[in-house]
């Protein structure tokens, strides 16, 4: 920052130090299959060499997402950050109507879901552990 202070009158102006600079940029994963496909979907990202790169995902998941795997297999280390806010596309109820041992536990997750006690931090466990345990039974 640069100024000048005259009586009564202030200037100041940016003066950028450094090119490099940060950016955020959302991906949507509900038409997304498989981990596989997030992954090639994050190394297309085009970066130029002055951008560092923070992903936040969005939409309704359809597998299990660790941004710390993500992270592992991302090619371009510009790629600093990801954040996951996406949610479980599971219809929890229609399959917790299910005859099956995929049902049993849905329906038994459910209730935990339900309970109207739950902090934020709680239902975020419970929803992953519904995602770890339909993803085990399928």
């Amino acid at each position: 920052m640069s100024g000048e202070i005259e009586k009564n009158n202030l200037k100041m102006e940016f003066i950028p130090l450094d090119e490099e600079r940060f950016k955020e940029i959302e991906i949507e994963v509900t038409d997304l299959i498989a981990k596989e496909e997030l992954i090639e979907k994050i190394n297309e990202i085009k970066i130029t060499n002055n951008e560092y790169i923070k992903i936040i995902l969005t939409g309704n998941r359809n597998f299990e997402i660790s941004t710390y795997d993500l992270l592992k297999y991302v090619e371009n280390e510009r790629i600093i950050k990801i954040k996951d806010h996406t949610q479980i596309a599971y219809n929890l109820e229609q399959i917790a109507n299910e005859s099956t041992l995929k049902g049993l536990f849905a329906h038994e997750m459910l209730q935990k879901l339900n309970q109207e006690e739950l902090n934020q931090e709680e239902k975020e466990i419970i929803e992953k552990a519904i995602e770890i345990g339909l993803e085990s039974l399928s």
